[in-house]
């Protein structure tokens, strides 16, 4: 029995000792300066792009300037923008440029077109002006309807045969875009030889193509 009571005390004070260990965690002994370690990393990621401060803002792009054609559609400037961008520095640039071959097609216009139309009626003053083209010129040319020239002596415009003549004696005022096509020139003229064949006749009797179209030409102004 003395057995039994011996093992029970000690068993109860054994349980108490176990309590009082476990209670210290939860009240203080006094000790305020104690520290709690942790081994959580905080991290501290700094964006330095462009735009993160005032110094590295992103230069501007550069965007070529609109320019608006001046005259509406009757005019013959054509607008230019161009624009630049370096590294720090970008530069856009607007102009009106005249475009000639516009100008030329309506001076042309205004000056053949009939005076109850509202032009000057001058039909061949309109071709000549076409004819400072070198590809209308050229074009003229090989449809056997050469552009009109003048011979200051006679007073007379001369057409066919006779201009062509012309144009072989001094191709370099006549003939427009002669320098350039040189080889075209001399071939077309024939300006190995020194005259021009005799013209072969018409067994028919018929009129060329040029004379066709000069005489179509010539009744429909009168009409």
């Amino acid at each position: 029995m003395w057995r039994y009571i011996v093992i029970l005390i000690l068993f109860s004070a054994q349980a108490r000792a176990e309590i009082g260990d476990s209670s210290s965690f939860n009240t203080s002994s006094g000790n305020d300066n104690s520290t709690v370690e942790s081994n959580n990393l905080t991290e501290n990621n700094t964006y330095n792009g462009a735009g993160s401060s005032p110094n590295s803002q992103p230069v501007y792009t550069s965007n070529a300037p609109t320019v608006m054609g001046g005259g509406g559609n009757d005019s013959c400037l054509v607008p230019e923008a161009n624009g630049i961008q370096l590294f720090t520095i970008g530069v856009s640039v607007g102009k009106m440029r005249q475009d000639e071959s516009c100008n030329r097609r309506k001076d042309a216009r205004i000056i053949g077109t009939p005076q109850n139309l509202g032009g000057m009626g001058l039909q061949v003053s309109g071709i000549s002006i076409m004819c400072s083209s070198k590809n209308v010129f050229r074009a003229m040319a090989l449809a056997s309807t050469p552009c009109p020239l003048t011979d200051i002596k006679t007073g007379r415009i001369l057409t066919g045969r006779k201009a062509y003549e012309m144009m072989r004696k001094n191709p370099d005022v006549y003939v427009v875009g002669y320098e350039e096509s040189k080889t075209f020139w001399d071939a077309f003229l024939l300006m190995q030889l020194k005259e021009l064949p005799d013209v072969k006749t018409n067994k028919d009797n018929k009129p060329s193509l040029s004379s066709r179209f000069r005489s179509q030409r010539t009744a429909s102004s009168r009409d």
